[in-house]
C-alpha cells in the first residue's frame, strides 16, 4: 500500500506528479488555507506533509498524523511555522529549501529599497486618483540612493547578496549580525543594532524569525532611527511591532516602510497602516518567480520523496536529530 502525502495549497503539476508516482497524494487546492480542524482531519496517516507558511505544524497536528509520519518538508527557507522540537521527540524530519531563495530575494529587497527611496507607490497612487494636475518641482521628493548608508539587519545569504547590490549602487552598507560576515561585499559590522539605526538611511530586515529576533524593532528601536529613515521588511511580519511601526509612520518619527511582511498575515481590512500614504504593502512576494517557486517545489518534493525511500531528505534541518535505524 502506498504512503500517503499530504500537499496543504495547489501546486505545481509536474511536481505532484512525481509524489503520484511513489504516493497517495491530496492536494488541497482552494485559494485559501485549510482550517485548523480541516488540517487536523487531513493529515491523519500521512508519511509526509508538503507544508507552507500558512500552516502551524505543532505537536496536535504531528499526533493527529499518528506514528506514520516521517518527514515535513516546508515550501521555503524560513519553517517558524513547524515546532521542531515536537517533530525532534517523534522522531520527524524536518526539510526546507535553503539557497534557492537568496538571489530572488535579494533582488525584490532591493527593489523595495528603490521603490521606497523615491515614493514609487505613492506616486501611482497619485496619478490614480486624478491628482497630477501639472509639473511640481518641489512635490513628491524622494532620497538618493547613491551615497546614503544602508543597515542590513541579519547578513546571511540574502542579506549578503542585498550588501551587493546597495554596493554596486554607491552606497555605504553597515549590518548588525551575532557573527561577522562570510561575504561582506565592502559592508561595515556596527557595534550594535542602535548604532546601526541611529546611522542608516535605510534599514532592512533579513533575520530569521526566533524567539530572541520577536519584536526586534520596536517603539524604542524605531526611535533611534532618523526622522527621513527607511525601515524595509522581506524577512518576517512578527520581526517588527506592526502597532510601534503605525505610530513612528504617522508621527513622522521614520518617513517610509515597505513590508512584504506583517503581523498577523493577511493585514487586517481595517488597519491603520491601510489608510496611510507613507508605506508600501505587499503580500509576501519576495520570492514569487515563475522560476523559484518552480525550484522549491522541486526541492521540497525532493525532500519528501528521500523520506519515502527511508533516506534523511537532502535538506534536513534536524537531521543531528533524526535516528531511524
Amino acid at each position: 500500500m502506498p504512503a500517503k502525502v499530504l500537499v496543504t495549497r495547489r501546486q505545481f503539476e509536474d511536481q505532484m506528479d512525481r509524489l503520484r508516482a511513489e504516493a497517495d497524494i491530496t492536494v488541497l487546492t482552494r485559494p485559501e488555507p485549510a482550517t485548523r480542524e480541516e488540517l487536523l482531519e487531513a493529515v491523519k496517516g500521512v508519511t509526509g506533509i508538503f507544508a507552507h507558511i500558512t500552516d502551524r505544524i505543532d505537536a496536535d497536528v504531528m499526533d493527529a498524523a499518528g506514528d506514520s509520519l516521517k518527514v515535513i518538508a516546508e515550501f521555503g527557507v524560513g519553517y517558524d511555522n513547524i515546532d521542531t522540537a515536537a517533530a525532534n521527540e517523534r522522531n520527524i524530519a524536518v526539510g526546507n529549501t535553503p539557497g534557492v531563495l537568496t538571489e530572488t530575494t535579494a533582488d525584490f529587497a532591493f527593489a523595495l529599497i528603490q521603490s521606497a527611496a523615491r515614493r514609487l507607490a505613492e506616486s501611482d497612487r497619485f496619478v490614480r486618483r486624478g491628482e497630477w494636475k501639472w509639473f511640481d518641482p518641489l512635490d513628491l521628493l524622494g532620497l538618493d540612493i547613491n551615497g546614503s548608508t544602508l543597515g542590513i539587519v541579519g547578513m546571511g545569504r540574502i542579506g549578503s547578496s542585498v550588501a551587493k547590490r546597495a554596493a554596486a549602487s554607491g552606497m555605504r552598507v553597515i549590518y548588525f549580525n551575532r557573527n561577522r560576515a562570510d561575504e561582506e561585499h565592502g559592508a561595515e559590522l556596527a557595534g550594535s543594532l542602535d548604532d546601526l539605526l541611529a546611522e542608516s538611511d535605510f534599514v532592512t530586515l533579513h533575520c530569521p524569525l526566533t524567539p530572541e529576533t520577536q519584536g526586534l524593532i520596536s517603539t524604542s528601536q524605531l526611535q533611534k532611527m532618523q526622522n527621513h529613515a527607511v525601515l524595509i521588511n522581506t524577512a518576517r511580519g512578527p520581526v517588527v511591532d506592526m502597532e510601534a511601526l503605525t505610530d513612528a509612520l504617522g508621527s513622522g518619527e521614520i518617513a517610509y516602510a515597505a513590508l512584504d511582511v506583517t503581523d498577523p498575515e493577511p493585514i487586517p481590512t481595517d488597519h491603520r497602516l491601510l489608510e496611510m500614504e507613507n508605506v508600501t504593502l505587499l503580500p509576501h512576494i519576495a520570492s514569487a518567480t515563475v522560476g523559484t517557486r518552480k525550484k522549491m517545489s522541486e526541492m521540497t518534493v525532493d525532500n519528501i520523496l528521500a523520506a519515502l525511500r527511508g533516506e534523511l531528505p537532502p535538506n534536513c534541518v534536524n537531521s543531528d536529530q533524526i535516528n531511524w535505524g
